[in-house]
């Protein structure tokens, strides 16, 4: 009887991995680049946080309530001249003072508008930013090559002020498209946005530089912020009591709010600064922007990094 035979078990096969590092194929940008990057990442982190987000929708909430009140506003002229109807216009002089007070509007408004929702972006997103990198030791990753600190600067810059310039530029489009609807021309319409355009950016670079100048100084994200909420009210409240009492106009437009207030007044045509004093406004602004941003660069350039 033929004894069955058995086959020899198999040997095992195995995989090798290459664990060796490969070389990168994708697309390569330049250096220049780095600021958008940085941006685009700490605003996705900032919508995640809930204050950013009760932020924006007071920001919409308030867009929408005064967007009909001044559509209201706007709209009475138009009614009371008949040009909705066909009737007769009103003294071609008048409507022209309407129409330049309506436009005049749109860039005080913008401000007003999203004044409060602004201030608390900015203090979320800019005044703890560079505090927050400084607890976390994170300087030794963004610092190293190719990023600089000034590269690193101009991409905070975008983050701290990225969602209330969305908003901000979202509520001029609506003020400019109702003027364009009552009794203004698309040549007034485009101007007052770019005069907004320009008004929104002063504000916003001002208060994100001193947002970011604070945040530099300290560690603690709660500290910095306190010190920005301090500089826009107490700076307010200081600069407007002074120049009350000492009677002089121009000592109301040296604090961080009220001299981007007094240069829409001169857009605007109404300012009571007059000559060299007209000036005031603007110096103001850039002694506020450049020295926070001076203070933030020194700051960072003073980092303790090792370069590879």
């Amino acid at each position: 009887m033929a004894t069955p035979t058995t086959k020899p078990a198999a040997s095992p096969v195995g995989v090798v991995h290459s664990l060796a590092y490969s070389r990168y194929a994708g697309p390569r940008r330049s250096p220049n680049f780095t600021p958008l990057v940085i941006a685009r990442y700490a605003l996705m982190a900032q919508l995640r946080q809930r204050g950013v987000k009760v932020a924006l929708l007071l920001g919409v909430l308030l867009m929408a309530i005064f967007a009909a009140g001044m559509g209201f506003k706007w709209a009475l002229p138009t009614l009371a001249s008949g040009a909705m109807f066909g009737g007769a216009q009103s003294n071609p002089a008048q409507l022209a003072a309407i129409v330049r007070e309506g436009e005049a509007d749109v860039l005080s408004m913008t401000l007003r508008t999203q004044f409060l929702p602004t201030f608390l972006l900015v203090l979320w997103c800019g005044a703890g930013a560079i505090s927050a990198d400084l607890m976390a030791g994170a300087f030794q990753f963004h610092f190293s090559r190719p990023v600089s600190p000034g590269r690193y600067l101009a991409g905070r810059m975008l983050s701290a002020s990225g969602w209330s310039l969305a908003l901000s530029f979202g509520t001029l489009l609506v003020f400019a498209l109702e003027r364009l609807a009552f009794q203004s021309t698309p040549l007034g319409a485009a101007r007052a946005f770019g005069l907004g355009a320009v008004v929104v950016f002063l504000e916003l670079s001002s208060l994100s530089a001193v947002a970011l100048g604070v945040s530099s100084l300290t560690r603690r994200k709660g500290l910095s912020q306190a010190m920005f909420a301090a500089i826009v009210f107490a700076g307010w409240v200081l600069f407007r009591s002074l120049g009350a009492l000492l009677r002089t106009p121009w000592v109301k437009t040296l604090d961080l709010v009220s001299c981007v207030d007094a240069m829409v007044s001169q857009f605007n045509g109404d300012s009571p600064l007059h000559g060299a004093r007209a000036a005031i406004p603007a110096l103001a602004w850039l002694v506020w922007t450049a020295g926070s941003l001076g203070l933030a660069a020194w700051r960072l350039s003073r980092a303790e990094v090792n370069r590879g």
